[in-house]
C-alpha cells in the first residue's frame, strides 16, 4: 500500500496534489501564527487597560479616604436627586 501511495505521488497529478496540499498547509500555519499573535496582543492590551483602571481606582479611593466626612457627603449630594 505504501508503494502505491508513493507511486501515485510520482505521477503528474500526484505531484500537483502534493504541491497544493503543502501550499495549503503552509498557508494554514502562517494564518494560525498571525491569529495567535493577534490574540496575544489583544490579551496584553486588555491586561494593560485593567491595570490602568485599577491604578485609577486606587488613586481615587485614596483621595476620597483623605477627605473629611462632611466633604464626602457634600460631594455625594451632587450625584443624588432631591425630589422632596
Amino acid at each position: 500500500m505504501l508503494i502505491a501511495v508513493f507511486t501515485w505521488f510520482t505521477t503528474s497529478i500526484g505531484k500537483t496534489v502534493a504541491k497544493l496540499v503543502s501550499f495549503v498547509a503552509v498557508a494554514i500555519a502562517v494564518y494560525w501564527r498571525i491569529y495567535a499573535s493577534g490574540e496575544a496582543a489583544e490579551r496584553a492590551r486588555q491586561v494593560a487597560n485593567n491595570m490602568n483602571a485599577q491604578r485609577e481606582r486606587e488613586k481615587l479611593h485614596d483621595q476620597i479616604s483623605k477627605l473629611p466626612d462632611a466633604a464626602v457627603r457634600d460631594e455625594l449630594r451632587k450625584w443624588v436627586r432631591n425630589d422632596r
